[in-house]
C-alpha cells in the first residue's frame, strides 16, 4: 500500500499546524522543505519533532534546500553546500528520517545566438569532480544508516551534465530517484524514459498535477495521468507525497484519491 505524505506548506504557521493538518487528513508523514527559515535544522527542536511523531502516527523525509549546489565551481561555495548536506543527514539519523529529496541545479549559462550553453557541460571534468567529493562526503555521513538521498526532476530537463552526475551518484547505495509527477508533464515527458530505466532505483514521488506549465495543482485538475503515476508508485514500491501547495488543493487531492479508491 503506497504511503502519501505532505509538504510543509506556507500556509501553516509552523510544524505542529502542519503534522495537525497531516494527521486530520489521514496521512502518513511531512516532507520538511529546509528551504524555509523555520525548517533550517538549527532552527528545529528534535524533542519537539518526535514528540509530534509519536502523538500523532506520522514520519518526516526532508527536501533538501532547493538553492543548494555541491557542485559549484568556487570551492568555498562547493563547501558550504557539502557540510549543508551533511547537516541535514545528521538531522535525520536522529529522526529515522529515509529519504533526503535534492534537486540538481542546471547552474550558470552563457547566452549565445539562438541557444544557452551551460558552464556545466563545457567544464566537464571539473564538474564531475565536484560531483564524486559530494558523493563520498554523503556515503561517509549515511554509513549504514539506510538514508537515501533522492534526485529529482524539474520543470527543466536534464542537461548532458546531469546524466554523467547521476551516473556517479546513482552507482552509490546512499542515492536514489525521485520522480515529480508535474514537472514531468511540465516538461512534456523528456525525462520520463530515465526514470523509467531506472526504475529499481525509484523510491520517492512527487505528485500534483499540472497544466500547461503549471504545477502543483490539485489532483484531478491537471493533465498529468495520475492512475498511471499511481501504478508505477505501488509497483516501485515508493512512497508519494501529495505536493500541492495550499491546504485548499491537499483536501481536495486527498478527496480524489478516496473516490478514486486509492
Amino acid at each position: 500500500m503506497i504511503e502519501y505524505g505532505m509538504p510543509t506548506l506556507v500556509e501553516c504557521d509552523g510544524i505542529d499546524e502542519c503534522a495537525e493538518l497531516c494527521h486530520r487528513l489521514g496521512l502518513k508523514f511531512i516532507e520538511i522543505n529546509q528551504s524555509f527559515p523555520q525548517y533550517q535544522p538549527a532552527n528545529m527542536d528534535i524533542t519537539h519533532l518526535q514528540e509530534l511523531k509519536d502523538t500523532y502516527g506520522i514520519g518526516y523525509s526532508i527536501h533538501m534546500d532547493e538553492s543548494m549546489n555541491p557542485f559549484d565551481f568556487n570551492e568555498k561555495v562547493a563547501r558550504v553546500y557539502r557540510e549543508n548536506a551533511v547537516e541535514a543527514i545528521e538531522f535525520a539519523k536522529k529522526l529515522d528520517i529515509k529519504k533526503l529529496n535534492l534537486h540538481l541545479l542546471r547552474g550558470v549559462y552563457v547566452t549565445l545566438p539562438g541557444k544557452r550553453i551551460f558552464l556545466n557541460d563545457v567544464y566537464e571534468e571539473e564538474y564531475l569532480n565536484k560531483v564524486s567529493t559530494f558523493r563520498d562526503a554523503c556515503e561517509r555521513a549515511i554509513g549504514d544508516s539506510g538514508i537515501k538521498i533522492c534526485l529529482e526532476n524539474t520543470d527543466d530537463p536534464f542537461i548532458p551534465c546531469h546524466h554523467k552526475a547521476m551516473e556517479i551518484l546513482l552507482k552509490s547505495p546512499a542515492f536514489g530517484l525521485t520522480l515529480d509527477t508535474g514537472h514531468d508533464q511540465a516538461s512534456n515527458h523528456v525525462d520520463l524514459p530515465f526514470f523509467k530505466k531506472n526504475k529499481d532505483l525509484l523510491c520517492h514521488i512527487h505528485l500534483h498535477n499540472c497544466k500547461g506549465k503549471s504545477p502543483h495543482l490539485p489532483l484531478g485538475e491537471g493533465d498529468v495521468n495520475v492512475n498511471a503515476m499511481l501504478d508505477l508508485t505501488e509497483e516501485t514500491g515508493s512512497d508519494c507525497v501529495i505536493e500541492v501547495k495550499t491546504i485548499e488543493g491537499l483536501e481536495k487531492s486527498v478527496v480524489w484519491l478516496k473516490e478514486h479508491g486509492k
